[in-house]
């Protein structure tokens, strides 16, 4: 994989800004807390660690990671991943990822197809603490900066959200290219994880930078977004909010929906909330799984995530049915759950740094 000039020449333009970041204070307590991790994983994550690893090793691990700050209640998250996946399941795969036979995109690939509950972010950040001369660290951030030095057509998976082992790969041989060009500039010694240190300071300037779009540039009323991004933002929003927030699950006969919100009243019951992504589906489909899901007594809203044209079809097919079904769904865009998914990010960093409640995990 090659760069072009020009992605030569915007890589070039932030090596001053991350000159900066070096000699500040914030690259000590960077390096610090990479440290701590490369301390925490080289015990837990070990061979010989994950033959021992208990339940409060694995929290640990899931809780530290940048991917879970997020969340609100990292043990309510640790928990659901063994429910759902059990503990010799987990650690058994991730001696297969970390430690197994085969490329890293087999491995990669391996996993995600076995475990449910961890996205490309939560695996790859565990790849790259354990081995980052070989492999870097996908998450949204990553992506924006490698938007900035125009990557889009030369790798198109940068709109994607999921990946798959192969796109990983490739992700992995771009960050290798982006460390030799930092060399070429004065930067030297970086591996793949300290490349994902400079992509986080590209990304931090150049939201600084963006300006206010032109009303001839607005987005498309019908602009595409990543549908498991988004179910996945909407299940760390809700829990952030104190709710109990799961994905893909079975609220009533027949109706399986994207995101549920539920919380306990005292010892009155649970109220539900019910979240469907819609992205190029069926809107017949879509509604008639809403009414299904309305048969749970517990349900008290039934709320619709997509573009505003989506939005405004859906509004257009349900106008005919009964009135009471209307009244219970809402509307929300995609991009305002993006958008309420960075904000919950820079919110949960600044209340991290308060330590206002020390985690169960020591972390």
């Amino acid at each position: 994989m090659n760069l072009t000039q020009i992605q030569k020449e915007r890589i070039a333009h932030f090596v001053p800004i991350f000159r900066q970041y070096l000699a500040s204070g914030g690259r000590e307590a960077d390096l610090e807390d990479r440290q701590v991790r490369f301390k925490l994983y080289a015990q837990l994550l070990s061979p010989t660690g994950l033959e021992q690893m208990t339940e409060l090793e694995f929290g640990q691990v899931i809780s530290s990671l940048w991917a879970s700050q997020r969340y609100g209640n990292k043990g309510y998250l640790v928990d659901k991943l063994i429910q759902d996946n059990s503990l010799p399941t987990l650690v058994t795969q991730l001696r297969q990822l970390l430690w197994g036979q085969g490329t890293i995109a087999a491995r990669y690939d391996a996993f995600r197809k076995a475990i449910k509950g961890l996205g490309p972010a939560s695996i790859t950040e565990i790849l790259a603490f354990v081995h980052p001369e070989e492999c870097g660290l996908w998450n949204d951030k990553a992506r924006k900066a490698l938007e900035l030095f125009g990557f889009q057509a030369t790798f198109p998976a940068l709109s994607k959200y999921q990946i798959s082992g192969q796109e990983y790969q490739a992700f992995n041989e771009l960050l290798g290219c982006i460390r030799d060009e930092l060399e070429q500039n004065g930067i030297r010694r970086l591996d793949l994880l300290g490349v994902d240190y400079f992509l986080f300071e590209v990304w931090k300037t150049g939201k600084k930078e963006e300006k206010p779009v032109p009303p001839a540039l607005t987005p498309s009323l019908s602009y595409d977004f990543p549908h498991d991004e988004v179910v996945d933002q909407l299940v760390a929003t809700g829990q952030w909010l104190g709710f109990q927030a799961e994905k893909e699950k079975v609220v009533a006969k027949g109706a399986r929906v994207d995101v549920v919100w539920q919380a306990r009243i005292a010892n009155l019951g649970v109220v539900t909330y019910v979240f469907e992504v819609q992205r190029r589906g069926s809107l017949d489909a879509l509604i008639l799984n809403l009414q299904r899901a309305q048969n749970n007594p517990s349900v008290q809203r039934l709320i619709v995530v997509a573009n505003p044209e989506d939005i405004a079809k859906v509004r257009q097919e349900i106008a005919t049915l009964p009135e009471s079904f209307q009244r219970a769904v809402g509307f929300m865009e995609a991009a305002e759950v993006m958008r309420a998914a960075e904000l919950l990010d820079e919110l949960s960093g600044i209340i991290n740094k308060l330590e206002l409640v020390r985690s169960e995990f020591g972390i």
